[in-house]
């Protein structure tokens, strides 16, 4: 597989023994792709949408873990796509995920109310916002410039089954345009879990889960701390890391 780097390129290994091909111009893997991954709630027999899949992590560990019988990668970015199909040789997951080049507000209307689950990891910033990277990839990986909050909620719910489930990992600062963006969209918010560094700082991850035509009620779990006060990673994050789900006090009873 080395041959098969470009420049600038290396492989570094994520959770649960997966290698990834790491790239200058793309955003590097991150807690937030992790929690993502161990938030979903799968199904052997279901089948799962990652719209904006950059290149393919979120993907990789919810397949490696089993939590789906099949996942679709949806992504505009040609470099990233490429890279995501090395990653899924890489792994030996082409059999399991797909990948396909497209722009999430004009996905093939064939496709509508197909997949159980459709998950995200969108971009966090509006056009303007903070700082402009040089890197045309990261520029679309964190900013909104080909799609905002609610094209990718709408995107989720076409392509979701009536009762499939929208999984967004999102900024907490943003949290109200993602609930409004699910509602405007026909997903009804279900499950809610803030995330902090630990207990002085503020949430700096929200993850939201929503029923397509669901009743409305909300479940906010405890807040997810990742270390303790000693500072080492916490009892409940190394559970995560380790199983790649979240601990029961976190999923509605």
């Amino acid at each position: 597989m080395n041959e098969q780097l470009k420049e600038n390129e290396k492989i570094e290994e994520i959770n649960d023994g997966l290698r990834v091909i790491r790239s200058p111009g793309q955003l590097p893997f991150g807690t937030d792709a992790l929690l993502l991954a161990s938030f979903l709630r799968g199904g052997a027999r279901k089948k799962a949408a990652e719209l904006g899949a950059g290149t393919g992590a979120v993907s990789l560990l919810a397949a490696a873990r089993g939590k789906f019988a099949r996942i679709d990668g949806f992504e505009l970015q040609e470099s990233a796509v490429g890279i995501f199909r090395r990653n899924l040789a890489l792994n030996a997951l082409e059999k399991r995920v797909n990948i396909f080049r497209a722009d999430i507000r004009s996905l093939p209307s064939g496709l509508c109310g197909a997949y159980d689950c459709v998950f995200s990891n969108p971009p966090y910033m509006k056009c303007g916002a903070g700082r402009s990277s040089p890197s045309i990839e990261r520029e679309a990986a964190r900013h909104e410039t080909a799609g905002d909050i609610f094209d990718f909620a709408a995107a989720a719910a076409r392509l979701l089954k009536t009762g499939g489930e929208a999984v967004f990992v999102y900024r907490p600062d943003r949290l109200c345009d993602l609930v409004d963006a699910f509602r405007t969209n026909g997903l009804e918010p279900k499950r809610l879990t803030l995330v902090c560094a630990d207990e002085a700082h503020a949430p700096s991850i929200a993850l939201l889960a929503g029923k397509k035509g669901a009743a409305r009620g909300l479940f906010v779990s405890p807040v997810l701390f990742l270390s303790d006060t000693a500072g080492q990673r916490s009892a409940d994050y190394l559970d995560i890391l380790g199983k790649g789900v979240f601990p029961q006090k976190y999923v509605k009873p």
